[in-house]
């Protein structure tokens, strides 16, 4: 029997959560996938789920400023791994997100 994955997506564009949410539905068909769709939201979610395995995260998200949402969750739950999903390819972002883990 396959392990069943667990997913937080963190996003707040209904259309883009949802096609996140369907993307991750055709790789892994069991996962229980959990939407948040502010920082606050997102926040509460991964404390009622502790044991998720990835944690998908918009940047620009009501209640997070700049690398505020993601340096919040790496310090709540530094064990989760997190996805940066931004619309932006600008190299100081990308090296800022993962400088911030």
């Amino acid at each position: 029997m396959a392990v069943a994955h667990k997913f937080i997506v963190a996003d707040d564009h209904p259309l883009f959560r949802a096609a996140l949410t369907q993307a991750l539905r055709q790789l892994a068909p069991q996962a229980e996938i959990v939407e948040a769709d502010t920082m606050e939201a997102t926040t509460e979610v991964v404390n009622r789920h502790p044991d998720a395995d990835l944690i998908l995260l918009d940047l620009h998200m009501p209640g997070a400023h700049g690398f505020s949402g993601l340096i919040q969750l790496r310090g709540q739950m530094p064990d989760i791994p997190v996805a940066v999903v931004s619309g932006s390819d600008e190299p100081y972002v990308v090296r800022r997100a993962i400088d911030y883990g």
